[in-house]
C-alpha cells in the first residue's frame, strides 16, 4: 500500500502558470511513473546489500581527511543580502550588534565581491561551485525558452513524460518525466562528502531538488509550493475581485451561508489520471466573530482559531485523488471583517508527507516534522507579493518572517547538536525579505512608496532583522568548540529600489522589438511582439537576448557581423540613457556576455548583461515582458529595496573566527577555501581562490 501510495502521489501534476521573478517565481511541474518505482526499488536493495562495504570505505576516508584537516568541524552561515556598507555603519554607530563586533574585532570583517549581476541565484550558484557563470550555468532568476519567447525558471527544468495513455476523459502517464538540474558543476560540499567527510546542508538557495550526497539537505529557495509556482497565495472576500489588485495570487469568493457563515475552497495541485489536468480542490467553511475581531476556519475535521491581524498556526490541507491524499501545509490570517478578508499562505509542500524531494534523504523532512513541528519547505516561503498587493499587512509580513526564523534556528540547532566532525553550512533568508519590503522606511531611502505604518516592527524593520542575526551568532557562540571554524557570508549587499525602467518598452522605442501591425503596446508575454522582425527582446532582471536566427524560433539576427554590431549599438545606447528625474545615468555598466563570463555555458547567457546604478531597476511590467510607450516610472510598491545593480556598489560580507590573508575576498573563494581547510586538494576546475585561514 505504501508503494502504490508514493507511486500516485508522484503522478501529481502542478499546473501554474509562469511568473516572473519580482516577487514570486516561475512554475514547476513534476509527476512520476511506475518506471522511476521500478528503478527506485532495485536500487534500494543494492544500496542495502552494499551499505557495510560503502560505509567501511567512507570511514578509512574519513579518517584519512581529517588527520590532516586543518579544523574538524566547518560552519558556514549565510545571511541572505546583508549589507556590507550598512553593516560597517551599524558597528561603527555601537548599534548593540555585538557578536558581529566581536568576530569582526578576533577574527576577520570585510566586504564580499559578489557575481555579475549580484542576484541570488547567480551568485548561490558561485557560493556552492566556486566558479563564474559560464562555468555553473546559472545567469538570472529566469532564463528564455527559445521556442516560445517565454520566461522558464533558470535553476531546474521539470519535463513531463512524454508517453501517455489516453482513455476516455482519464489519461495515465507510461513514461518516467525528465528532471533536469539546470545548474552545472560540483559544489563544495559533494566533494567534501565524497571523502567520507559528513555534511549537512540546509537551505541553500537553489538546491531543489535536493541533491543526493553523504550528508542530509533540506532545500531552500527555489523549492516550488504544492501547486507547482514560486509562492501562489489564495485571498478570500465577500467582497468583489474587481475591488482588489491581485496579479499573481488566486482570488476566491467566500458564499454566504448565513449571517457570520461563509464556505470556499482551496484550490490545489492538478489531477494527472485526467485529460486537461483538472485542478484538486478541497471545502472549508468559516464563521466570523464580529465582536470579538475572531474567526474559525474548519477543514476536514481540523478547527483553527484566527485572530484579526495574527497569523495561525499551520494547517494540513488534504486534496484526495481516489483513495490517496496529497497534503500541503499553510498559514491564514483574517485581515478585516467588513469586508471579509483572508489570506492563505502558498501551500507548502508537507515536510512529513512529501510529494516532492524537498530534502535528502526524504526521511530527513519527515524526521524534523516528528521532532520539531511543521515548517515552511517553500524556498521563499516570506510571502513579498501578499505584502505588495496589500493583502497581507506590515505587521503580519513581518511575524511571518520571524516565525519562519525561528523554525529554521530550530532545525539548525536540533541539527548541530548530532555535529561530531565535518561541514554544516545554513543560510537565512530574513535579512532578505526584510530589506527587500521595508527598505523604503529609511529615512534617506528617497522611496516614493507608501510607508504607512508607525510601528516600530516595521519602521525599524532592517536593523531589527540584523540585530536577530546578531542573537543566533550569540546563541551559536555558546555550542561552538573553540577549535571550530566559523565563516559568515552574504551574497550581495542592498540599495534603494526608487524607480523603474521600462527596458522592453525602450527596446520597441528604439526599433529592436517591432509589435505586430496596428499595435502601440503588448500586453505581458510579449503577447503582440511582431517577431519576424524583432531583433533582440529582454528576458529576466539584468538580461537581452538578440533574436538570433536558427537559436529563436522566429530568429532574424545573423551570427557574426550583424550580431557584434546589434550588440554594441544597444550597449552604447544604453550606457547613456539618463534619468530625467534624477539627471543620473541609469546603467553603472553593461557588458557583452563574453565580457564577463568565461566557460563551457556561457553561450547560454544573455547576449548583454545590465547593471542598473542603484535606485533604478527594470520595472516590474518589463520583468513580465509588457511592453508600453513609457520608459521610466516611480516604484511604488511595497518592495523598495533591491540589488540588481552591479557588485562593486553592493558588496556583501565576510566574517570569521580566524584571521584570513586575501585582502580582496569573492564568493568564488569559498569552495576553495573549504576544501583547503579539510586538506583537500582543490579541483581544476574551480577558478576561486583559497582565502588562506590562519
Amino acid at each position: 500500500m505504501k508503494k502504490i501510495k508514493l507511486f500516485l502521489i508522484l503522478l501529481i501534476v502542478i499546473i501554474t502558470p509562469i511568473y516572473a521573478y519580482v516577487g514570486p517565481g516561475a512554475g514547476f511541474a513534476f509527476l512520476g511513473s511506475f518506471f522511476f518505482i521500478f528503478v527506485a526499488f532495485f536500487l534500494a536493495i543494492f544500496n542495502l546489500l552494499t551499505f557495510p562495504v560503502r560505509t567501511f570505505i567512507k570511514f578509512l576516508k574519513r579518517v584519512k581527511i581529517l588527520k590532516n584537516a586543518k579544523y574538524k568541524r566547518v560552519i558556514i552561515i549565510g545571511f541572505d543580502g546583508i549589507d556590507y556598507n550598512l553593516m560597517n555603519k551599524f558597528l561603527k554607530k555601537d548599534k548593540g550588534l555585538n557578536n558581529f563586533e566581536k568576530l569582526s574585532k578576533d577574527g576577520t570583517f570585510s566586504p564580499l565581491w559578489s557575481t555579475e549581476p549580484p542576484i541570488s541565484p547567480v551568485a548561490w550558484s558561485t557560493f556552492s561551485t566556486g566558479v563564474n557563470p559560464g562555468k555553473h550555468n546559472i545567469f538570472d532568476f529566469l532564463t528564455t525558452d527559445r521556442r516560445t519567447y517565454m520566461p522558464k525558471l533558470a535553476t531546474s527544468d521539470i519535463l513531463p513524460p512524454k508517453r501517455i495513455i489516453k482513455l476516455g476523459k482519464f489519461a495515465i502517464p507510461v513514461s518516467k518525466p525528465k528532471i533536469e538540474w539546470m545548474r552545472k558543476s560540483r559544489s563544495f560540499w559533494k566533494i567534501v562528502s565524497s571523502k567520507g567527510i559528513f555534511s549537512t546542508v540546509l537551505r541553500v538557495p537553489f538546491t531543489f531538488p535536493a541533491e543526493k550526497f553523504y550528508g542530509c539537505m533540506l532545500s531552500g529557495l527555489g523549492t516550488p509550493d504544492l501547486r507547482g509556482s514560486q509562492g501562489s497565495f489564495t485571498f478570500y472576500s465577500d467582497g468583489d475581485k474587481e475591488g482588489f489588485d491581485i496579479s499573481e495570487g488566486v482570488f476566491e469568493k467566500l458564499e454566504k451561508i448565513s449571517e457570520n457563515e461563509y464556505k470556499a475552497i482551496i484550490k490545489g495541485p492538478g489531477n494527472p489520471f485526467l485529460s486537461g489536468n483538472p485542478v484538486l480542490q478541497t471545502e472549508f467553511k468559516l464563521t466570523i466573530n464580529r465582536e470579538n475581531k475572531s474567526a474559525v476556519v474548519k477543514l476536514g475535521k481540523e478547527k483553527i482559531d484566527l485572530k484579526q491581524g495574527d497569523l495561525s498556526k499551520w494547517t494540513r490541507v488534504e486534496f484526495k485523488v481516489g483513495f490517496i491524499k496529497i497534503s500541503g501545509i499553510a498559514q491564514w490570517v483574517l485581515e478585516s471583517m467588513d469586508p471579509v478578508k483572508l489570506y492563505l499562505s502558498p501551500l507548502n509542500i508537507d515536510p512529513a508527507s512529501p510529494s516532492m524531494p524537498v530534502s535528502h534523504p526524504k526521511i530527513f523532512s519527515v524526521y524534523l516534522t516528528k521532532m520539531l513541528g511543521p515548517f515552511a519547505t517553500l524556498g521563499m516561503a516570506e510571502d513579498t507579493w501578499a505584502l505588495n498587493e496589500r493583502i497581507l499587512s506590515e505587521e503580519a509580513f513581518v511575524q511571518q518572517v520571524y516565525n519562519n526564523q525561528i523554525e529554521r534556528e530550530k532545525v539548525f540547532f536540533d541539527s548541530f547538536k548530532k555535529f561530531k566532525n565535518g561541514l554544516i553550512v545554513q543560510v537565512f533568508e530574513s535579512t532578505d525579505r526584510i530589506q527587500h519590503m521595508f527598505w523604503r522606511y529609511f529615512k534617506d531611502s528617497g522611496s516614493p512608496a507608501d510607508k504607512p505604518s508607525k510601528k516600530e516592527v516595521v519602521t525599524n524593520a532592517v536593523y531589527n532583522i540584523y540585530k536577530t542575526m546578531d542573537d543566533f551568532l550569540g546563541k551559536l557562540f555558546k555550542v561552538m568548540k573553540k577549535d571550530d571554524l566559523l565563516i559568515v557570508v552574504s551574497d550581495h549587499g542592498f540599495g534603494p529600489f526608487n524607480r523603474e525602467f521600462h527596458l522592453n518598452s525602450w527596446l520597441h522605442k528604439e526599433g529592436f522589438l517591432i509589435l505586430k501591425d496596428g499595435k502601440i503596446e503588448s500586453d505581458k508575454w510579449y503577447a503582440d511582439v511582431d517577431w519576424s522582425k524583432s531583433k533582440a527582446y529582454g528576458q529576466g532582471l539584468n538580461g537581452i537576448f538578440l533574436n538570433m536566427k536558427g537559436r529563436e524560433k522566429y530568429g532574424i539576427v545573423n551570427n557574426g557581423k550583424e550580431a557584434e554590431s546589434i550588440k554594441n549599438e544597444i550597449k552604447e545606447k544604453l550606457k547613456k540613457i539618463v534619468d530625467p528625474k534624477t539627471n543620473k545615468l541609469v546603467f553603472k555598466a553593461v557588458y557583452k556576455r563574453e565580457e564577463i563570463y568565461k566557460g563551457a555555458y556561457t553561450q547560454n547567457a544573455p547576449d548583454i548583461v545590465v547593471g542598473y546604478n542603484v535606485g533604478c531597476r527594470v520595472s516590474w511590467e518589463s520583468a513580465v515582458n509588457y511592453v508600453g510607450n513609457k520608459i521610466f516610472s516611480d516604484n511604488i510598491r511595497m518592495w523598495s529595496g533591491d540589488h540588481a545593480f552591479t557588485r562593486d556598489q553592493i558588496p556583501g560580507i565576510l566574517f570569521c573566527n580566524r584571521k584570513i590573508n586575501n585582502l580582496s575576498p569573492s564568493l568564488v573563494d569559498i569552495s576553495p577555501t573549504v576544501l583547503s581547510v579539510f586538506g583537500i586538494k582543490k579541483k581544476p576546475f574551480i577558478e576561486g581562490k583559497d582565502l588562506g585561514v590562519n
